[in-house]
Formats: C-alpha cells, sequence, structure tokens
C-alpha cells in the first residue's frame, strides 16, 4: 500500500490530478485516463472505489503511479475490507462513500491534489457525496454514461460545482467512441486544475480571507429587475451581493452558505421554493428553508417573492397534477401554476412560523401591489383574496418581534425595492443613498 507516499512533482506546472473509480471492473479505461491526464501535463493519482475487493490493478495501469487502494479507503472509514466486504452490498457503498469523502478531504487540505475526476457507471455513486464536500472552484467532475439528458442530476452535484460529462458509451473498452471522451475528459480536468491552481486560495489548507460584507439574495427571472437594482446599490457601498436561484438546489445552497459562514446577511427576495415544498412542483427544497439565517442570528429581509405560484412541468403534465388551476407558460419546459387561497393561507402560516425562529435582526416586506410578474391587475395570476389569505395567516401567526412592513407597491416597482434597500442600509449600518435614491 503507498497510500501514504508524497508525490514529488513541480507544483508550479503539474497539477496532481484523483482518478477516482472502481478499479476491479475499469483499470485499463481509468489507466487511459491516466494516461491521457499525464500526457496533458498532469500528475494521475489513483483511487480505488470497488466493492468488491480484489488484486491491485496491473502493471501497465499503476506504473509509478500513486495508488490508493480499498484498504485505505475502508481505514478511512473506520472499518476494514474483511468486514465492509461482508456487508449487504448497500451498506458496503455507503461505507466507501464515508472512506472516500474522509480521504478527499485529507489529500485536498493537505494540498496533495488539484482536482478529482470520477469515471464509471454505478460507481460513480460512492464517490458523487465525496466530491460534494469539497470547497468551491476545486474542480471535480463525473464521466458517466448515466449522465444523460432524461436524468436527474441531484444525486451527481449536490449543492456543489461538480462537472458532469455524459460519456455516449459504457466504460467498458477503449475504441473509436471512448477514446475521445476519455483524452476529452481529460482536458476538462487538467485544465481546471492547473487554473485552480494559480487561484489565489490555491494551495490546499491555505484560504483566502473574505474581505467585506457579503450578502446571500434568492432571485429567479420574475425578480431579476429589481434585484439588478440591489446589486449595483449593494456593490457601489461595496458589498458583494451574491445571488441563488430559488430552483430548490439554489434555496439548499443558500442555507449552505449561511451556515459555513460564507455570508454575513440575507435579503430572502423569492422565497417560491417554500410553496414547492408546501405544495409540490419541482423546486422543493426541503424543510429547512428560510430558517438558517434567523437561526444564526443574521440580519435577514425576508419578502414573499413568487409565493403565489409553484413551478411544474410542462403544461401537459402540470395539468395532469394541478388540475383546473390558472397556468402560465415559464417556457415549454415549464409552467406556473397559481396557489389557491387556502394554499396561500397555508403558506403564510409556514412563512410566520419560519420567521419567528430568527434571533436577528429580521423585517419582511409584502408588495400588495402583486408578487410576481404574472400577479399584477391585468395579469393572469393576479388574484388579491389569494394574496390578501397568505398576508392575514401571516399577520395572525407572526410574532410581534418580528418587524412587517405593507407597501402598496408590486414587487417589480422601484418604489418597493428601494425601501427594501432602505431597511437593509440600516440593518447593516451601510452609507446611505447620496444622494436620496427613495421616494
Amino acid at each position: 500500500m503507498t497510500s501514504a507516499t508524497p508525490i514529488a512533482t513541480s507544483r508550479s506546472s503539474r497539477p496532481n490530478v484523483l482518478v477516482i473509480g472502481t478499479f476491479d471492473t475499469k483499470s485499463d479505461e481509468l489507466g487511459a485516463l491516466a494516461d491521457a491526464i499525464e500526457g496533458l501535463g498532469g500528475n494521475a493519482v489513483l483511487l480505488d472505489t470497488s466493492a468488491r475487493f480484489a488484486e491491485r490493478p496491473p502493471a501497465h495501469v499503476l506504473r509509478s503511479r500513486r495508488f490508493i487502494d480499498q484498504e485505505s479507503v475502508a481505514q478511512a472509514a473506520g472499518s476494514t475490507c474483511a468486514a465492509i466486504s461482508a456487508l449487504p452490498r448497500g451498506d458496503a457503498v455507503s461505507a466507501l462513500r464515508a472512506g472516500v469523502s474522509t480521504l478527499l478531504t485529507r489529500l485536498r487540505n493537505a494540498g496533495e491534489i488539484d482536482g478529482a475526476i470520477c469515471m464509471g457507471g454505478a460507481g460513480i455513486h460512492i464517490a458523487g457525496p465525496g466530491l460534494q464536500t469539497l470547497p468551491l472552484g476545486f474542480p471535480k467532475l463525473i464521466v458517466s454514461p448515466l449522465a444523460s439528458g432524461s436524468r436527474t442530476f441531484e444525486s451527481y452535484v449536490g449543492i456543489r460545482d461538480v462537472a458532469v460529462m455524459h460519456s455516449v458509451a459504457d466504460i467498458i473498452g477503449i475504441n473509436a467512441i471512448t477514446a475521445p471522451v476519455y483524452r476529452t475528459a481529460a482536458g476538462y480536468i487538467v485544465g481546471a486544475s492547473r487554473a485552480a491552481m494559480t487561484a489565489p486560495d490555491a494551495g490546499g489548507a491555505k484560504h483566502a480571507s473574505r474581505q467585506g460584507i457579503t450578502v446571500a439574495v434568492s432571485m429567479n427571472g420574475n425578480t431579476t429587475g429589481p434585484l439588478m437594482r440591489a446589486r449595483a446599490y449593494l456593490e457601489e457601498r461595496g458589498v458583494a451581493f451574491v445571488a441563488f436561484h430559488s430552483n430548490g438546489t439554489g434555496g439548499r445552497a443558500l442555507e449552505d452558505a449561511v451556515r459555513t459562514g460564507q455570508v454575513d446577511a440575507v435579503l430572502d427576495y423569492t422565497t417560491t421554493e417554500l410553496g414547492g415544498h408546501l405544495v409540490g412542483g419541482l423546486m422543493d427544497p426541503g424543510p429547512d428553508r428560510m430558517e438558517t439565517a434567523g437561526l444564526a442570528g443574521l440580519p435577514q429581509i425576508l419578502v414573499p417573492g413568487c409565493t403565489d405560484f409553484i413551478t411544474c412541468g410542462p403544461l401537459e403534465q402540470a395539468r395532469r397534477e394541478f388540475p383546473d388551476r390558472t397556468y402560465f407558460g415559464h417556457n415549454p419546459e415549464l409552467t406556473l401554476v397559481r396557489l389557491t387561497a387556502p394554499e396561500a393561507a397555508a403558506l403564510g402560516e409556514v412563512f410566520a412560523t419560519k420567521a419567528n425562529k430568527a434571533t436577528g435582526p429580521t423585517r419582511i416586506f409584502i408588495p400588495h401591489g402583486g408578487f410576481s410578474v404574472p400577479d399584477a391587475p391585468g395579469k393572469p395570476f393576479w388574484d388579491p383574496q389569494a394574496n390578501a389569505a397568505f398576508v392575514d395567516a401571516l399577520r395572525t401567526h407572526l410574532d410581534e418581534r418580528v418587524d412587517l412592513v405593507e407597501l402598496d407597491h408590486h414587487i417589480n416597482d422601484d418604489a418597493f425595492i428601494d425601501q427594501v434597500l432602505s431597511a437593509l442600509t440600516d440593518m447593516l449600518h451601510l452609507q446611505p443613498a447620496h444622494p436620496p435614491a427613495f421616494a
């Protein structure tokens, strides 16, 4: 076993790339990938995630490369090969996942790898969670025949910047179809790893310190206008504006950014994902959305942006799942479905319950002129009764200590976002607008 042997290399030019896969069945293919990586100027480090414990790969694959074997993975999981091999397959995979995650973190923090690539079929699910533990900006690539357009990518990428490449053919053999794919994948990961080596926070455990104030913002196409105005306002004052798309995964990423200390305040302007969890559709962020910042005591402003609808698939599918509703075609693949008054009331209660968990400065802004682009007088989703049901439930269940500001503006009106920004300016002790921008 050579897993403890450090790699001797010129760190100025040749990135160390971790090649992850099931070497019991794909050693030749992974070896070809490693050859391509080295031919393009990288160093390949091999990590075996085989669920079936087997002999070491052949000499033409190993060469002089560092090889991290299955026993090392098992030990990182606090177990042994023998113990894991005796487990049912599902339990064995879980143990291997834990071991791979631990090893990836160790190698990255020690500065021993500059990028990671996992190639295979079902075996990618062993490495996927580990790749998702690596920080943003660290190159990570999955190459698999499972990564086709008809499949969801949640299990591959989670809330991290994991790149996914469709291998077209299965990872079996080196031929006219697979060889170019292996070489292209090698080019992606070597290029990304070399770029990461030159980044300000390159070098394993050394990180660039975050300077200034960072505000996390929830956003989608319906709220782009006012939030672009907010971005300009905040960046003029030296505040970093980080937008998270309110598509389910984006909301989870926002919560994770708060949880890991990457932001100082939250402007939760587009909270439509709450409806996705309560009612259904495609944008479910899970049960903890709109809670982390409040529990952490961070300053936050909450707006019921786009809570008048949920997002579903194509129109015919939306009609089957939610019949007899009002629909708005966002594009051929996505249909917005208007919530009913009872659903809006239930969502208002949820909104209040989550806001009540806040331990820091929290203010809610209500745009009585409409919650989204199609929710405005004369537009398809304009339903004052449903909006009133949301607001009435919110008022009923909201603690008195949480500030509630109700305005007659539409959510996309300049006058609305300007008052939101005025409140955020006070919360963050920023320099106010000069000359005054608020009416």
